[in-house]
C-alpha cells in the first residue's frame, strides 16, 4: 500500500481555521492601538505576516502529513518543525474511535482515533478522512488488531 495523505478538504479546515484566528489576532491588536491612542503600521504588519506565515504553515503541515496501513503496523508521519514518524503494532491497539467536530462535520471530514496499550496519552489520530472511509477505516484496523492478537495469543 503506499502512502495515503489527508483529504483535501483538511488543507482548507486548517486555512479556514488561519484566517480566523488571524481576523482575531487583528481585531485585539486594533482594539490594543485605539486604547493607547496609537496608530502604528507596525501594529498591523504583524496581523498581516501572521497570517501569510500560517498559510505558508498550512501548506507544508499538510504536505507533511502521511499514513499507511501495512501488514503488521499502522505508520504515521507529520510534522513541519518537527518531523514525526509513528509506527504503531496492531498487536498494541486497543480501540478505534471516529471522531467529528463541528468544523469536521462542516467539511464533511472525520478523525479516526486509534488508542494503544501501554502508555498515557498514546493515541494517533488520523485526520482529513471522509466519514465512510473512516468507518471502513475503522473496521479494517479493529480486524488486523484481532488478527495479529490472535497470533500473538498462539
Amino acid at each position: 500500500m503506499t502512502m495515503k495523505k489527508p483529504e483535501s478538504r483538511v488543507f482548507y479546515l486548517w486555512l479556514a481555521e488561519a484566517v480566523i484566528s488571524s481576523i482575531l489576532f487583528f481585531v485585539f491588536v486594533y482594539l490594543f492601538s485605539v486604547v493607547v491612542r496609537e496608530v502604528e503600521l507596525i501594529y498591523y504588519l504583524i496581523p498581516g505576516l501572521s497570517l501569510v506565515f500560517a498559510v505558508f504553515y498550512m501548506y507544508f503541515r499538510y504536505r507533511a502529513w502521511g499514513f499507511e496501513i501495512r501488514d503488521d503496523h499502522l505508520y504515521l508521519k507529520h510534522g513541519v518543525f518537527r518531523k514525526v514518524e509513528s509506527m504503531v503494532p496492531y498487536v498494541r491497539i486497543q480501540h478505534i474511535d471516529s471522531q467529528r467536530s463541528i468544523l469536521d462535520r462542516l467539511a464533511g471530514l472525520s478523525k479516526v482515533v486509534v488508542y494503544t496499550a501501554g502508555s498515557r496519552g498514546a493515541d494517533v489520530r488520523i485526520l482529513g478522512v471522509y466519514p465512510r472511509d473512516a468507518k471502513e477505516m475503522q473496521r479494517k484496523l479493529r480486524d488486523v488488531a484481532i488478527e495479529s492478537d490472535e497470533r500473538d495469543a498462539v
